[in-house]
């Protein structure tokens, strides 16, 4: 924000003492790629300039922008309710589309996401976060092939892959495609070694094929110890008790502080023998 609005100064007073009009900054442009890349403190002070400066034709577009900004926020009640309203109000606009099928995926409501989703693509085939979206709520209908194509075409767009390939990894997951998983988790891995949620479902989709996770050069031994945890808790829930006892048992010998999810998962299957 700074730095734009010394460029501004800059066009406004140029070297030498020539004056000049000041060029007006590009706000819709601007906010775009603000709530793209994740800085909220910049778009909030960019938002807020704009609107003091806004003129009866900038309404709609700082419309988007809030609501935009909202769903950035993680506050998805609150964006569905103003997508949703600029959409009752005519307004045809692949970014409000893919915000509310966003926000309707976080809502727990995928089903009301497709249609919004599909629009966005359709009208506007480069959006990553909308094909990201809308496989993951072909996800939740078990339209397999169709989630699929969508995370392909996702992972084609993004500059993120890390976040495609967690979610293609947890949608083989369901599919129970454990060994598939663990290689698409292990390429996330990579690129964000110190995620602790690409870590957690890696360690998962090892566990489910088979596979013994390993301790990180990283790894303190409570951080070890908490991923041992879940190993066990994941083989427990996948019926192997040997596997989870194993692994909890190690959670709570190889801790240096007490793991309570650990202990409580030890007495419980000790409880579940007599």
């Amino acid at each position: 924000m700074i730095l734009l609005l010394l460029l501004a100064a800059a066009v406004a007073h140029p070297v030498g003492g020539a004056s000049s009009a000041a060029a007006p900054l590009d706000y819709p442009f601007l906010m775009d790629e603000a709530i793209d890349g994740g800085r909220i403190i910049q778009a909030e002070a960019m938002l807020a300039q704009w609107r003091a400066e806004a003129g009866a034709t900038d309404r709609p577009r700082i419309d988007i922008a809030t609501a935009r900004l909202a769903l950035e926020k993680r506050r998805d009640g609150e964006a569905a309710a103003q997508f949703t309203a600029l959409i009752n109000s005519g307004m045809a606009d692949c970014r409000v589309d893919e915000g509310l099928g966003i926000a309707m995926v976080r809502l727990g409501q995928p089903q009301q996401a497709l249609e919004p989703l599909r629009r966005a693509v359709a009208a506007c085939a480069d959006r990553w976060r909308a094909w990201n979206a809308l496989a993951v709520a072909y996800d939740h209908a078990e339209s397999w092939a169709l989630s699929s194509a969508a995370y392909e075409r996702a992972f084609q767009l993004t500059n993120k892959p890390e976040k495609i390939l967690n979610n293609y990894g947890l949608s083989l997951l369901k599919q129970r495609q454990a060994d598939k998983a663990s290689a698409i988790f292990d390429k996330a891995h990579e690129l964000v070694p110190d995620d602790a949620g690409v870590t957690a479902n890696r360690d998962a989709a090892y566990v489910l094929s088979g596979r013994d996770i390993r301790r990180s050069a990283g790894d303190s031994a409570d951080t070890w110890a908490r991923r041992l945890s879940h190993a066990g808790q994941v083989a427990l829930q996948a019926g192997d008790r040997a596997k989870a006892q194993a692994y909890l048992s190690r959670a709570v010998t190889e801790a240096d502080n007490f793991v309570p999810e650990a202990a409580a998962a030890l007495a419980s299957m000790e409880n579940g023998k007599r």
